[in-house]
Order: C-alpha cells, then structure tokens, then sequence
C-alpha cells in the first residue's frame, strides 16, 4: 500500500522523510539554500513535495564535496528552472537564473568533474559493494558478464 506524500511537510516531517535531523532542515533554510513554500500565520515553515527533492539534492551534493555556495546554485539552478511542483519550465530564460556567469561555469566544471570521476569509477564502486555484500551479509549477488572476480575488492 502506498502512503500519500502530504501536501505541505512542516520541518520534522520534511527531516524525517529525508531521513536527516530537523536541525539539518533548520540549518539549511537559514542559510537561504531551502526556503518555505508556505509560511502559516503563527510562522511556521512549510514545504512542498518539491522541496524534498531539493533538500535531498543539497546532501547529495555536499557529500559529493560541493561547497555550500556551489549547492546554493544548484539548488537555485534548480528552482529557476522548475515550477514548485518539480515540473520542468520549457520557458524559462537566462533572465530567470540569478546567478552570474561566472559561477554558473565554475558549478558546471564542478559537475562535470565529479560526474567524470563517477563514471571512471562506477564499475569499481559496483564490484566493491557486492563484494562488500557478500562478505558482510552473506548475500549472493549475480555477476553481470565481463566482470571481474566478485571475490577480489576492486583496485584502488
């Protein structure tokens, strides 16, 4: 059975499904990378289904080793481009993103050389978690053909 996502989540509801503490989520909007969709009148913050998905794109980031600065502009990349409901404007103009140029191609080289080493290091990463799996929890995970040895972690 599936549960309905909520209309808006309040702070520790947003925290929980993100699986982070509520202060993350506090921290955040404090430093302008999260912002409310909806403020009630007694000034408690709520946000929209959309706002998951950018709280997510913040840890993901940051664990990815982006500066807060450099997922501020990803996430307001984001939010420039898309309406609140994560539906993606076809429309949108360069008027629309308040980032200057020059860290807009300073995030671009960021994400192509994090997206880069991903990739030269996917097959490795894939190779080390089943191996990982195996050990660890016994678990018996098919080996895609061309693999090598599940057996041996992957070369550093």
């Amino acid at each position: 059975m599936t549960i309905p996502s909520p209309t808006y989540y309040t702070t520790a509801e947003l925290a929980r499904a993100a699986q982070v503490t509520r202060r993350t989520v506090m921290h955040y909007a404090e430093l302008g990378l999260l912002t409310p969709d909806q403020v009630t009148a007694s000034g408690r913050a709520l946000y929209g289904p959309y706002a998951l998905r950018l709280l997510r794109d913040l840890i993901d980031l940051r664990a990815l080793g982006f500066t807060l600065e450099e997922a501020r502009d990803a996430v307001t990349l984001r939010r420039a481009t898309h309406d609140i409901s994560g539906v993606y404007h076809r429309n949108w103009t360069r008027a629309d993103i308040p980032i200057d140029d020059a860290r807009l191609q300073a995030l671009q080289v960021k994400l192509r050389t994090v997206h880069d080493a991903y990739e030269r290091q996917a097959d490795n990463l894939a190779r080390f978690d089943r191996w990982l799996t195996k050990r660890f929890t016994g678990g018996q995970l098919p080996t895609p053909a061309g693999d090598a040895d599940p057996d041996e972690p992957a070369p550093a």
